[in-house]
């Protein structure tokens, strides 16, 4: 991240791209359905969440077409204790990935728990006779063990993240950060 933004429950970063390019990001805790410019342009309403901010958001706004603005929720849910196998409600079916854990961005791992899942899944069903089901329910069973046991404390800790980089108060927190970052720095170089 090139230049990060942050106030008011909402966060703005700025990316260089490398080749003249850039690409910017935008969150904020924003109901649509109840907004008042619901069906409005995704440009309009990124302006509108992000009104009053530095001049530099509503300029890099402005100049992104309205097509290339993707708009999408954070979604995720309680951590289960199964995901079908373990509890025994199906024998030969579990998830992975976003259908088994939904995890908010904000640790940036959702592509990697599933990419471990899948290495996870297929190690448990190795050398598995697949006709036989209880086999296969075994290694289901140990597979959604081992990786609610890994995924459980992320998902958690991602909802916290999430929810404290849009605390109302993150400016002045991280620049309390900084400040403590930077006297330390200022001690052990004196």
């Amino acid at each position: 991240v090139n230049l990060s933004i942050v106030g008011d429950a909402k966060n703005f970063w700025v990316m260089d791209c490398g080749e003249g390019q850039i690409a910017w990001t935008g969150t904020a805790i924003y109901n649509n359905e109840n907004s008042a410019d619901k069906h409005a342009p995704v440009n309009i309403k990124a302006l509108n969440v992000f009104k009053n901010w530095p001049p530099i958001v509503e300029t890099l706004i402005e100049a992104t077409d309205a097509s290339a603005i993707v708009e999408s929720g954070v979604y995720d849910r309680e951590p289960v204790s199964s995901w079908g196998a373990l509890k025994g409600t199906f024998k030969r079916t579990t998830l992975l990935g976003d259908a088994a854990h939904p995890i908010r961005p904000s640790l940036g791992l959702g592509s990697t728990l599933a990419f471990q899942d899948s290495k996870c899944l297929a190690d448990n069903l190795s050398g598995v006779d697949l006709g036989n089901t209880e086999n296969v329910a075994n290694a289901l069973k140990l597979y959604e063990k081992e990786r609610i046991d890994v995924t459980t404390p992320l998902q958690k800790k991602a909802r916290q993240e999430g929810a404290d980089s849009h605390a109302e108060n993150r400016a002045e927190q991280m620049k309390a950060l900084l400040d403590a970052s930077l006297a330390t720095k200022k001690k052990t170089t004196h």
